[in-house]
Formats: C-alpha cells, structure tokens, sequence
C-alpha cells in the first residue's frame, strides 16, 4: 500500500502572518502545535479548523494501519500569483521528500480551493474535504461577523468597501440636489465593480494603493506622479459632467461626458505608470513595461476620443475622417509602446 499525505493549504499564509511560522509544516506534532499557536492567536481563524481536521484525517488513516503523512502548506498574504508561486514550490517539495501515491487535500473554503489544478497536476487526489465551521444563528454569531468584517482587511476590502463608495455615491448627488442621478451612479459604479472583479482589475488597483503607501512611507518622488494621477482624473470628470448636464438625450450625454474628460483621464493613467515605473526603478525592477502601459493607454484614449467625438457631433463635417486619424494615430503610438517590451 503506497504512502498517503493529507494536505491542509493555506492560501493566504495566516500561519506565517499571525504566528510566524514557515512552511511546510511536515509532521502531525508539528501540525498540532502550528495549529494549536494559530487558534490562540486569532480564535476565529478557520486555517486553523482546516489543520485540526487534517490531523483528524490523519488519525483515522493511521487507525486503519495506513501509511500516511500530513502537512501543511502557505502561500502569500498577496493572494495570487505570488501565493500560488509559493504554493507550486512546496507542494515539488513534498513530492521529492514525501513522494506520495495519493493525497487528501483539506481546504477552509473555495478561495483555498483555486490552488487545486497545482495539486492535480502533482498527484493522485483521493479526496477534496472542505471545512465548514458550524455557527448558531444568534445575535453573537452576527456580532462576530461584523467584527471581522471591520478588522480584517482582506474581508473589509471586499464588503465595506463598495458599500462606503455607494454611501459616498449617492451622498454627492444628494449635496448637489438630484438624488435622482445617485441612482445611475450607483449602476454605474456596480456595473464597473462586478466588471473589475470578473477580469481581475482589482487586484491592478490595489497594486497602485500598494504601490501609492510605500511611496508615502518611503518618501519615494512617485507620489507626486500618484498624486498628480488623482488631481487629473478630478479634472477631468467634472470637465466632462459640465459639459454633459447640458445635454438631454442620453448616448448624447455620455458621448459628451467621454469626449472631454478622455484625454484627462489618459493623462492620469500616463501619470500612474511613470509613478509605476519610478517604483520599479527603485525596487530594480524592469521599468519598460510601464511605459508601455503608458503609450497603450495614449492609444486606447486617441480611439475612445475619436469615436466618441464622432458619436457626440455626428453633424459636423469631417467628424468621421477625424475619427479614422484618431485610430491611425492610436495604431502608431502602440506601435511605439511596443518597443519598451524589449527593454
């Protein structure tokens, strides 16, 4: 009967984050005491769930006179890539020391789970088991969610954030007086926020939160860029919602709203990427793909700019050959970009 290991992940490294503890944990005395110092740490931590049940797994395959192993493995607080990276290097560790026939992985959640084509791709898997932990519908166990969701980051960024950008919405419209556009800006906001979390565009914007706090802590020369970023995009919004207020048929209005707050917004994105780049540069990181990023976005506003031009004034004469020089011209700018790709 060949050798199996029973494998508690950690996604998100809350073993090493709350209690210092590195990865791979090998061995159920290990595991017990990692998991033992984690629940001490931070009660609600259902990582911590995961690991007990594991050595429960591992238990039972002993009693039943298997040959068996049980492990835990960590990622990276900045959920992704990096963890995955860190993940995929342990689990080649396991392997070569361990070499497994079979393993049973044991998650807390579907987060945890994402990780699992790496495992598949390693091992035979005989078992996925999620830990679900058991919680009575009471006033406390409401209390305690809450609380979670105001201390810990990872939750607060994804529920009050959105909430607070909702409040903050509707609250602009209010002070202006016309409640009635709070509405549409809260569907737009939605609309933009479901859009980002589908292809991953949250995780760009909290790269530039990151990226705009070391510049502050670190007094880096890219905060002025960062903050230069925000003072454009201001610009340029209510440049376009003075222009578009005056309109009264909708596509018109938005038209309008894109065409003369495009180029600031462009400029903000361009701003971003030096201060990206100036990063980059400090941390001695290659700095051209941020240029490219730059001339893209140039490219990307030259085409926006043109064809909502063109959409906006339809009446005027050479609306159309103005839009087809906007794209021959965003075509040779990318084009350009494309050089830094080397570099």
């Amino acid at each position: 009967m060949g050798k199996k290991v029973v494998i508690a992940i950690d996604r998100d490294d809350d073993l090493g984050q709350k209690v210092g503890i590195v990865s791979p944990v090998v061995g159920r005395e290990n595991v017990l005491q990692a998991a033992v110092r984690l629940i001490l740490a931070d009660p609600e931590d259902s990582d911590a769930n995961a690991m007990f049940s594991a050595i429960k797994i591992y238990d039972e395959l002993i009693e039943k006179g298997e040959d068996c192993e049980v492990v835990v493995v960590t990622g990276d607080k900045n959920v992704g890539k990096v963890s995955d990276t860190k993940i995929a290097e342990q689990l080649d560790s396991i392997q070569v020391k361990l070499n497994p026939e079979s393993v049973i992985v044991v998650t807390d959640g579907s987060e945890d789970e994402f990780v699992m084509p790496l495992v598949y791709s390693r091992f035979k898997v005989d078992l996925l088991h999620r830990v679900v932990v058991k919680q009575s519908k009471t006033l406390e166990s409401t209390y305690f969610l809450l609380r979670r969701m105001f201390n810990e980051p990872k939750v607060a960024r994804v529920t009050l954030a959105p909430i607070g950008i909702i409040f903050l919405v509707y609250s602009f419209f209010l002070l202006i007086q016309h409640p009635e556009w709070g509405v549409g800006g809260i569907i737009l906001f939605l609309g933009l926020y479901f859009v980002g979390k589908a292809y991953g565009l949250d995780k760009y914007l909290g790269s530039i939160v990151e990226g705009i706090r070391q510049s502050v802590s670190e007094g880096r020369l890219s905060f002025v860029f960062y903050l230069g970023a925000g003072i454009l995009m201001m610009v340029g919004f209510a440049i376009g919602f003075n222009a578009a207020i005056a309109q009264t048929v909708p596509h018109l209005a938005i038209a309008t709203f894109i065409f003369y707050s495009i180029a600031w917004i462009i400029l903000s994105a361009v701003s971003i990427a030096i201060a990206r780049a100036i990063d980059a540069f400090s941390e001695g990181r290659r700095v051209g793909k941020h240029f490219t990023s730059a001339f893209i976005a140039i490219s990307i506003g030259l085409v926006i700019w043109g064809a909502t031009g063109y959409i906006a004034n339809p009446e005027i004469r050479d609306s159309v050959y103005r839009f087809a020089a906007a794209v021959f011209a965003a075509l040779f700018v990318s084009a350009i970009g494309l050089l830094f790709t080397r570099k």
